[in-house]
């Protein structure tokens, strides 16, 4: 039985009330029992819940809809087991800063002194380091104001998911009889007048000035403004490594391309292009490995220095993250938004005479189609009939260099990708953000390999008939590893996923799937999957590549 105060209220009415004053009424969600008291007599048409099928998956498309609105967005899952199932999602959505408030269900406060089924022992602890901040209310009546709390703390930068445990039984709980005031809680961090002149006097006294664009700068609305500082500058624009989040287009004759997670492969293409180079959005650099790790003896690994910027170059960076700013490898930091930043400068520097700059990048050649097919020729195909405004998700660690050598995505495409080394982010963030933008066409672009950590969220796509096109270019392997190893066999005794049949495993979950092995009907595949009323999954069998490229 339901117990209440003399108005009739409870914690969870009280709850509701602040998540409609706070927006979140887009509910995502894979439920245990600990939290069906908040779903009773469920508002339908004033929330929308979204099921997805497994954890990871329900916190990826919250991670793709936070994306796509700006807005932190609500996940309600079980904070025990449910929450361990999706840290993997959590600590990509951790790295790419995006801001979310994660519900986890508890057990009730009685039972919590035994073992009972479901408990989050500690359950503030589990996602941690992950979030941003984790929190587990006093009393119930404290519930809502610590929501309210979670949602303040995840949209100020830098933004982060956070977490608020509630035992079961607080929803039922009677509420403090005062309504609970939210504020409105305004972003206070701006750009330093002094540090926009100090950043725009030292691009304006370079001779070779460079930019780095991370995902923030898009994330912020100023990708047009970087576009018009970079032609008023007449710079090179270079993608930040690990790029996440496109914020330039790689159409523009200033584009140079994504730098590699190197540092030595970094400091051989900037240090050859640039005297100055301002870092704008995340931090100065995301890394994956140390090149010494290839070429050096294990003997000599002691001796090896730790990763540095070459002193050729003037590093300045730019980031909200205080932290990031901390441990830069730059010269100078400044904490600022970066998107404010970029806006900041575009009126302060000097108008640079439009020179045409020497070519970074080969030419890219056009592929031939072939039996069987290239990823080369796959993405190739797909450029040519992609629709001017579709976003793009792309995981594929291995052939990352041919997609973005073949699908140069324009001004008005969107792009995003994992921001940490965790899998399965593209497949799940899609589906939010065709929930958020069902105006756009949502395009998955991820090997066979990486779909498998995620794929529970085809159901939600076809469930919600979203405008999402998923294209597997499937090599029957994960080739990440078998290069990062060196060695065949190695790979073949453990790494080998011949037999996995995507457009199968989609029509199983209501999406509709076509398998292709040959050139014959894949252009007209691609043209009727981009344009179709809902999800489709197309299974494209593709060749080993046989070289790694960065």
């Amino acid at each position: 039985m339901t117990v209440t105060d003399a108005g009739g209220r409870t914690v969870r009415d009280a709850t509701l009330d602040v998540l409609r004053k706070l927006g979140l009424t887009t509910v995502f969600s894979n439920p245990s029992h600990s939290e069906m008291k908040l779903f009773e007599n469920w508002l339908e048409g004033e929330f929308r819940f979204v099921m997805g099928l497994q954890e990871a998956a329900v916190v990826g498309m919250a991670d793709g809809y936070a994306q796509a609105t700006g807005e932190p967005a609500l996940v309600i899952i079980n904070g025990g087991p449910g929450l361990a199932n999706a840290m993997g999602s959590v600590y990509t959505a951790a790295s790419a800063k995006t801001p979310m408030v994660i519900i986890g269900g508890q057990q009730a406060r009685k039972m919590l002194l035994g073992e009972p089924f479901l408990v989050a022992k500690d359950a503030t602890q589990l996602p941690k380091p992950y979030i941003k901040w984790a929190g587990e209310p006093a009393r119930p009546q404290d519930v809502p104001a610590m929501i309210a709390q979670a949602y303040q703390i995840a949209r100020q930068a830098p933004q982060g998911p956070v977490f608020v445990a509630v035992p079961e039984d607080d929803w039922v709980r009677p509420a403090d009889p005062e309504p609970l005031r939210v504020a409105r809680v305004e972003r206070a961090v701006v750009p330093d007048p002094a540090a926009l002149d100090l950043i725009a006097a030292a691009l304006d006294g370079a001779e070779r000035p460079g930019l780095i664009a991370g995902g923030p700068v898009d994330a912020q609305g100023a990708r047009a403004d970087l576009i018009a500082l970079a032609e008023k500058l007449n710079a090179r624009v270079w993608g930040a490594p690990v790029w996440n989040r496109g914020a330039f287009p790689e159409d523009h004759p200033l584009f140079a391309g994504v730098l590699p997670p190197i540092p030595e492969l970094i400091n051989e293409r900037l240090a050859a292009q640039h005297d100055v180079v301002v870092v704008l959005g995340g931090p100065a650099f995301t890394l994956f490995t140390a090149w010494d790790l290839f070429s050096t003896a294990p003997a000599d690994l002691d001796r090896s220095p730790r990763p540095a910027l070459t002193a050729d170059v003037e590093f300045l960076h730019v980031t909200d993250d205080p932290q990031a700013a901390a441990a830069t490898l730059a010269d100078r930091a400044f904490i600022a938004p970066p998107g404010a930043v970029v806006k900041g400068l575009v009126p302060l520097v000097r108008q640079r005479p439009r020179t045409e700059l020497a070519a970074v990048r080969e030419p890219v050649a056009v592929p031939e189609a072939s039996t069987p097919l290239t990823q080369a020729y796959l993405f190739h195909l797909l450029s040519r009939e992609l629709p001017d405004d579709a976003v793009l998700f792309e995981e594929l660690p291995i052939a990352r260099a041919d997609f973005h050598e073949q699908i140069p995505l324009g001004a008005d495409n969107g792009y995003f990708a994992t921001a940490s080394g965790a899998l399965g982010f593209p497949f799940a963030g899609a589906v939010g953000y065709a929930l958020a933008r069902p105006d756009r066409r949502a395009v998955v672009v991820v090997g066979e390999g990486s779909a498998q950590y995620t794929l529970h969220s085809l159901w939600t796509a076809a469930r919600h008939n979203l405008p999402v096109t998923y294209v597997i270019p499937d090599n029957a392997g994960y080739l990440s590893l078998k290069y990062y190893l060196q060695d065949q066999k190695s790979w073949e005794a453990g790494y080998d996923l011949s037999g996995v049949d995507m457009a199968q495993i989609a029509r199983g979950f209501g999406v509709r799937g076509e398998r292709i092995d040959s050139p014959e009907g894949l252009r007209a595949a691609l043209r009727d999957a981009l344009h179709a009323d809902g999800p489709v999954l197309l299974d494209v069998v593709v060749d080993d590549p046989g070289l790694f490229r960065l």
